[in-house]
């Protein structure tokens, strides 16, 4: 039986071989910019472990541990920075060797054919929120408990090696020689930071360590040496020769220097009231939202002409990434003091650039994604 009924096309949601075309391009110069800067910036952070190992503040043992636990930290800062430029260097590729011309020619507008990125940059976009509101937490946490073990630990600085240690006030300790027991040192060096901007300076021949049996800590009792007191830069100094000199201490360093808020759990991030918690919550939301959003922008900003070069976009990205870098870092601690309300948060920032975004798709004759007739 004949139907009269016309049957309704279907619109296909599929990509085009176009939009596949350019997401591929876009992908391979995201993958090979992405673990270059993240190499960079790891290269650092080992340079940073391995003078800690050297100093006897971190054991060998967990280099590469605390290396490793950096990299999803590293990653969600990474990954928004340098799509945003994957996609300014594969456009401006396309644009310098005028395949955008070719493609005109044919009747396809670059800016219509570029759904495909937009929806690649959600995808990262939501590999970039789970990486920073559960997987950095977690590594950031294991980091901190890490450094709580090595703190936890009541041992003396290997020989030669000065180590802060545990007081009211500022303490450094430093022995020339240890026994393996750690019972008998040579050599020993004692400061401490006084108030009222004083210190007194011990030195000794040599000093025996005895465990304390009623307080977490060890008896360090030194014999035949001197101790300095006084001010920095004034020549009236205090010295007083000793010949036994005994005092409790306690080797257990208080701080990790690690920062502790991208340790906070998102449960706790969520719906609290204290400003810190609001300030990081936000900056973490902030990186998934700039994915998607500096994609946008650097799809007319690598607009050039075919003499311009395919790096035409690449300045006036950096300073825009920087600008906007500086910007989040201010509205962070805006939030953080109290400056501005908490629903203003750091959107304003998204409203900034959706207004460059609308600015540049305008100059470039389009309009919702459409070219001007």
């Amino acid at each position: 039986m004949d139907s009269s009924i016309p049957l309704k096309k279907k619109k296909s949601h599929t990509f085009t071989t176009l939009e596949r075309y350019l997401v591929i391009q876009v992908m391979w110069a995201w993958l090979l910019a992405t673990p270059i800067l993240l190499v960079l910036l790891m290269a650092l952070r080992v340079t940073k472990i391995i003078e800690q190992v050297a100093t006897g503040q971190i054991p060998l043992s967990y280099l590469w541990h605390l290396v490793w636990l950096k990299v999803p930290a590293y990653l969600g800062l990474v990954i928004p920075m340098t799509l945003f430029f994957a996609v300014i260097l594969a456009f401006g590729r396309l644009y310098q060797s005028s395949e955008v011309t070719a493609f005109r020619a044919g009747g396809v507008d670059i800016f219509e054919a570029s759904r495909g990125v937009r929806w690649f940059s959600g995808v990262i976009a939501v590999f970039v929120l789970l990486l920073v509101m559960f997987v950095t937490p977690w590594a950031q946490a294991e980091i901190n408990r890490i450094y709580g073990e090595i703190n936890a630990a009541p041992s003396l600085p290997p020989a030669g090696r000065f180590k802060p240690i545990s007081g009211p006030n500022e303490r450094i300790f430093y022995a020339e020689e240890i026994s393996v027991d750690q019972r008998e040192l040579q050599g020993v060096f004692f400061y401490e930071g006084l108030p009222k901007n004083r210190f007194r300076l011990i030195t000794a021949k040599y000093a025996e360590m005895y465990p304390d049996k009623n307080r977490y800590g060890k008896w360090l009792v030194m014999r035949e040496g001197h101790q300095y007191s006084g001010r920095p830069g004034e020549v009236d100094m205090e010295i007083v020769n000793f010949e036994s000199y005994g005092f409790l201490i306690n080797l257990e360093r208080t701080s990790s220097g690690e920062p502790k808020g991208r340790a906070i759990p998102f449960r706790d991030l969520w719906g609290s009231d204290r400003l810190q918690y609001q300030a990081e919550l936000q900056w973490r939301l902030s990186l998934p939202i700039m994915t998607v959003l500096l994609v946008l922008l650097a799809i007319p900003l690598s607009s050039t002409s075919p003499r311009g070069g395919k790096y035409g976009g690449m300045v006036p990205g950096v300073l825009l990434y920087l600008v906007f870098s500086n910007l989040f870092n201010i509205g962070y601690g805006w939030i953080e003091r109290g400056q501005v309300q908490s629903w203003l948060g750091i959107s304003w920032i998204y409203g900034v650039i959706l207004l460059l975004v609308l600015l540049f798709y305008w100059k470039e004759g389009v309009i919702l994604g459409r070219r001007r007739k």
